[in-house]
């Protein structure tokens, strides 16, 4: 009996050491978003791909889609291509200026808008069509 409880604290200890061993780094990196879900992010980091689990993420200064600058409070390593993301920071874009002087606003002249691309009104008049036929089947 008390060759099986040593070599069930061996097992144990042995458990522990390899555990408390592994190295747990906790950092942050910003990169460019490439696909996003609800519970994986994959980023685009000098020209690598990394998946980060974003179920437990608190995501601050905005609502993240492909294509945006984000900085990510991570716990993982990066070199294993997988982290668990803690906090995603939204880098925002800066917005166009335009600046008018005074004076210069001819409230006479007639408004100019661009012309729509040739197919953009087809497929927004195909997608108000179909949620107006699937609000009724509800």
């Amino acid at each position: 009996m008390k060759k099986i409880f040593g070599f069930i604290f061996a097992f144990f200890a042995m458990l522990l050491l390899s555990v408390s061993c592994s190295k747990v780094v906790k950092d942050k990196t910003s990169g460019l978003v490439d696909e996003i879900n609800d519970s994986v992010m994959v980023l685009k980091i000098d020209g690598s791909k990394v998946h980060f689990d974003v179920t437990a993420a608190s995501f601050t200064h905005g609502a993240v889609m492909y294509g945006d600058s984000v900085i990510v409070h991570y716990t993982g390593d990066l070199s294993k291509k997988r982290a668990l993301a803690e906090a995603v920071y939204l880098i925002e874009r800066p917005g166009t200026i335009v600046e008018v002087k005074e004076g210069e606003i001819d409230s006479t002249k007639e408004l100019l808008t661009r012309p729509a691309e040739a197919g953009a009104t087809e497929a927004i008049d195909n997608l108000i069509r179909l949620s107006k036929s699937q609000r009724h089947a509800e």
